[in-house]
């Protein structure tokens, strides 16, 4: 088989019109919830494949579990930039890859807002979700590569995930997240209909 490629080509629009994404300002601006809707279903559709072609689950682990976590490291920063510009706030997000210094700046910055959309109990069993994938992956490397940057091999500790059990897990947390940003957004039309709805 001889294959061509001409340069410059792979990112355009194609022919078939319903395979073609609306990117940036044609479709969007979208927004970090927006970019981590889009990493937890790209996790959701894996495990489907998965579910379809088992064999590949110990080679799909990688990408899952990566989507999945930068999925959440998105949701986390939307949170502290909305629930910080309800409030006029000084916290910023660390632009890092730490999921639990940014968890913590946004569940601080939500319940300031004192609002039954962001319960106590509910925020807990995030935080132990999230705190979950930390322990497993600190830094946002585990998933990435192979052996760390000294040429150690991840995954000492231990050698089996369950795609389903991690399935579970991540469809009660973006289910959290979704409902609280759907919170965020009824109180920020709030806040344009009454500047001072929201405590400042």
């Amino acid at each position: 088989m001889k294959y061509e490629y001409q340069n410059n080509t792979l990112f355009r629009p194609g022919p078939n019109h319903d395979m073609n994404a609306c990117i940036g300002r044609n479709g969007g601006p979208y927004d970090y919830s927006s970019f981590g809707e889009g990493f937890f279903q790209a996790g959701f559709r894996i495990i489907e494949r998965i579910e379809d072609d088992a064999w590949t689950l110990d080679i799909l682990i990688y990408p899952l579990v990566f989507n999945f976590r930068h999925g959440i490291e998105l949701y986390i920063k939307h949170f502290i930039i909305i629930s910080e510009r309800l409030q006029n706030g000084s916290e910023k997000m660390n632009k890092n890859h730490s999921l639990m210094s940014n968890w913590d700046v946004a569940e601080k910055s939500l319940l300031r807002l004192q609002n039954p959309w962001f319960d106590q109990i509910e925020l807990g069993v995030a935080k132990d979700i999230i705190n979950d994938v930390v322990q497993v992956d600190p830094n946002n490397q585990v998933f990435r590569y192979p052996e760390d940057r000294s040429g150690n091999v991840f995954f000492d500790d231990f050698s089996t995930i369950n795609a389903e059990i991690l399935r579970d897990g991540m469809k009660i947390l973006f289910e959290l997240f979704e409902k609280w940003e759907s919170g965020l957004i009824a109180l920020c039309e709030d806040k344009q209909k009454n500047p001072h709805s929201i405590a400042t």
